[in-house]
Order: C-alpha cells, then sequence, then structure tokens
C-alpha cells in the first residue's frame, strides 16, 4: 500500500553561544570569546529512488544540530551541517492549512523548511558573551503525489489493467471480477524513443455510501492526459461522462486536464465496431491498441 500522506515536526539547530573567555593585555583582562557557529537549517530534497512516503512511518520528528560555541583567542564555534530529508519526486509540502509551500516536481528540487538560530557574539569588545538565538520549528504536512503522463480510469471491470499491461509490456493483476486493482500502481510506456508513465487507478465505485471517498484521484495532480475506460456499449457515453464528473467534482481543475474515452472490449461484437466520441479497443486481443498510442503520442507532444 502506498503511504502518500503524512505529517512531520521539525526543529531547526540552534545557534551556538559565543565564547566567554579573557586574555591579559598590557596588565589588563580582554574579553577574546569568539561568535558561537549557526544552527543547522533542515532542508527537503528529491530521491530518485523513493516511491511513497513509508519512511516516515516511524519518524515524524526531526532536528538539526545546535552551532558550536565560540571558544578562546576568537575562535569561532562550526556552523551546524543542514540537515537533508529525502522525499519522492512529486511531493507537494504544505503548512498544517493545507496551503502549498512547496512542489518538489523536479530531480533537483530543495526547500529550505526551517532556518537555524543565529549565532551568539563572543565577550571581545563586550562585557558578557550571548547566548544563540533558538532554530524556527514548525509542524508540516508531506502530501506525495505520483508524478505521471497518463492516468486510466473506469467503474470496475472494464479492463484497466489490462489496457495498462497492453501498453507497458508489463504483466499487472487482471481478474474477471471487481477491484482486482486495489491501490494505484503504474507502468512505463515507451514509444518513439520516449517514456511515459501510465497511472492505473483503483476503480470508481458506481455508488458512494456516505462518508466514503476516492482519494486517490488525488494522484491526478500531475497528469497529462486521462482515459475513462468503459465496456458499456449501450450507455458508454453516460458512463464516462458520470466519471468525468467525479473527476472534476474532486478537484475542479482538472476540467482543464485532456480526457479520452476508450470503449474496451470491442472483441465480444465487432472488430469494426465504432461511436462517435470513443476509440474503440481490445486491450485483450490488442486491437485498436496501435491507433491508441499514435493518438496518446500525439496529445502528449503537444504539450
Amino acid at each position: 500500500m502506498i503511504v502518500d500522506f503524512i505529517r512531520v515536526h521539525l526543529k531547526a539547530g540552534k545557534g551556538g553561544g559565543g565564547g566567554f573567555s579573557f586574555a591579559r593585555y598590557r596588565n589588563k583582562l580582554v574579553g577574546n570569546g569568539g561568535d558561537g557557529g549557526k544552527g543547522g537549517d533542515i532542508i527537503f530534497k528529491v530521491n530518485l529512488n523513493l516511491y511513497d512516503l513509508s519512511k516516515f512511518k516511524y519518524r515524524r520528528k526531526f532536528v538539526a544540530q545546535d552551532g558550536e560555541r565560540g571558544s578562546s583567542s576568537l575562535k569561532k564555534g562550526k556552523d551546524a551541517p543542514p540537515l537533508f530529508i529525502d522525499v519522492p519526486l512529486g511531493t507537494l509540502i504544505k503548512d498544517t492549512q493545507g496551503r502549498i509551500v512547496a512542489d518538489l516536481a523536479s530531480s533537483s528540487a530543495t526547500f529550505l523548511a526551517v532556518r537555524g538560530g543565529k549565532p551568539g557574539k563572543g565577550n571581545y569588545k563586550r562585557k558578557s558573551a550571548e547566548e544563540g538565538k533558538e532554530g524556527q520549528q514548525r509542524e508540516l504536512i508531506l502530501d506525495y503525489r505520483i508524478p505521471s503522463d497518463i492516468a486510466i480510469l473506469g467503474f470496475p471491470n472494464v479492463g484497466k489493467t489490462s489496457l495498462l499491461n497492453s501498453l507497458s509490456g508489463k504483466e499487472f493483476k487482471v481478474g474477471d471480477w471487481p477491484f482486482t486493482t486495489v491501490h494505484c500502481q503504474w507502468g512505463v510506456w515507451e514509444y518513439k524513443f520516449r517514456q511515459f508513465t501510465i497511472l492505473d487507478t483503483p476503480p470508481l465505485k458506481k455508488k458512494l455510501t456516505s462518508g466514503e471517498g476516492e482519494d486517490f484521484l488525488k494522484h491526478l495532480f500531475r497528469v497529462k492526459l486521462i482515459l475513462i475506460v468503459t465496456d458499456n456499449f449501450k450507455d458508454g457515453k453516460k458512463e464516462v461522462e458520470a466519471v468525468r464528473e467525479r473527476v472534476v467534482k474532486f478537484e475542479p481543475r482538472y476540467r482543464d486536464k485532456k480526457f479520452f474515452y476508450l470503449l474496451n472490449k470491442i472483441d465480444k461484437i465487432n472488430r469494426d465496431f465504432k461511436i462517435r466520441g470513443f476509440l474503440p479497443i481490445s486491450a485483450k486481443k490488442g486491437w485498436g491498441i496501435d491507433k491508441l498510442k499514435e493518438r496518446l503520442y500525439e496529445a502528449l507532444s503537444a504539450n
């Protein structure tokens, strides 16, 4: 099961205190304590070897090191190193109100979450040394959104996973019963020397009971193209429009994404079956898949 939502508490390092020491100079005691070192920052960075947030299940509090205290002979304390926290590509970082403060959508993306405290001054040219300042602390939400180019949606048992297998060349679990796909899964489709990531979502329930949600739809956040699959030859248009309405209701901004409507399992009726507004396919037999690939490539290349 993908862990895609977690809260973490961060505390940056405290600044090192200033040194308090004296040296005799011309028969006088003169302060010569050095300044402290800066407290450690906490920085999020992308790790391409991570695919969800499961590493945070058992550790949700992160504390950076404090800066070193200054010492005699004006020696400055060492700055504390930053604490880097690895997250998967596609992670949104939000405040506790749910507002996005960072979107780590590229492999080189980083986010400075909390700053280390400023160091204290030593007692050089002053009567006393200063203590370092406390580092920032805050609670943040990590919200992982699977980075994909294409998403496959539909009601139960319409052949979504068979379509993913047909496009990616993989063998994900397929069955002639509803809810074979219980979690999001993805595969890579290679076409004309390019690679595209395809996300297969759990099936949408035809009727939602009170309090039930479909939070996996949040993973459509990054997709460019949504494929809605049906095997309903009589009321296919009504069915795909119901799916699209569900998607847009979940997130109104999804309305601006590209949608393709696919009529699957035409091997059960007629290979030459056509219906306006749909791409007829048989994921099981491979019928119409070459044409679909070309249409997908054209749509994705236009972005």
